[in-house]
């Protein structure tokens, strides 16, 4: 479709373009605002990955490798978050933004954004930890090492492969998410890819599918790469996320 010119869009949708038609995506980059859009996608994602990976490891760590007297109910706590959808939260959580007034900022996405990947991110690391021998912190220790040296240059490296799981799982969920960004993100600065494009959309309507289908392939491609680069590490995670079990 965003090969085709606007008449052949309409006469053959689902055939193969009979001739290239490259100014589809030249005219959705200059009627739809996507380096503004997508530079917003990527403060939020990585923001978000960011964020969710430093303080869901250290959670889990601290759940998995240690013996304190809340650790089981903090583990069933996380575990809760993912039994709870957006759409339940969503009043709440717009007043709440509303009331730190970060409504219309960067934080106001990142921080809920964090939130609720972060519980994904605990279970997942949880399960990695618990498969390591307690032996790397007492030869750590023996050496000098306090905890956070322990964490961050035996431990942290060792789950590499876990942590790029979830980089790949939080960028591709956080890049499609639309609910939280079309009520939060209300100005057009702000905005990510998933609420531009349905701006775009009302804008063109359905005369002239062409642009649509440009915008909508420059949109996804960024996921598409993403999830061809990882799709193997997510794989091996989730089959010894089995094992594990």
């Amino acid at each position: 479709m965003s090969l085709k010119s606007k008449s052949e869009a309409y006469d053959n949708p689902f055939g193969l373009p009979s001739s290239l038609d490259w100014l589809n995506f030249s005219e959705a980059l200059s009627k739809y605002h996507f380096y503004t859009y997508f530079e917003n996608s990527v403060i939020y994602t990585t923001g978000t990955i960011a964020i969710t990976l430093t303080t869901g490891s250290m959670l889990a760590y601290c759940l998995s490798r240690m013996q304190w007297r809340f650790n089981s109910a903090m583990l069933f706590y996380v575990s809760m978050g993912l039994i709870v959808p957006i759409e339940v939260v969503v009043i709440p959580l717009f007043q709440l933004v509303k009331w730190m007034h970060i409504k219309n900022s960067y934080l106001g996405l990142i921080l809920p954004y964090s939130g609720f990947a972060i519980a994904s991110c605990v279970l997942m690391l949880y399960a990695f930890f618990r498969s390591l021998p307690k032996e790397l912190e007492e030869a750590s220790c023996i050496d000098g090492a306090n905890v956070y040296q322990t964490y961050i240059k035996i431990i942290f490296p060792i789950v590499m492969p876990a942590l790029v799981t979830q980089c790949v799982l939080i960028f591709i969920r956080i890049w499609n998410e639309f609910p939280l960004a079309f009520i939060i993100a209300s100005k057009d600065q702000f905005r990510p890819l998933t609420v531009g494009l349905l701006g775009f959309f009302i804008n063109v309507g359905v005369t002239d599918w062409g642009p649509i289908g440009a915008s909508m392939l420059l949109s996804s491609l960024p996921m598409i790469i993403v999830y061809l680069i990882g799709n193997e590490k997510i794989e091996n995670a989730l089959t010894a996320g089995a094992i594990l079990k």
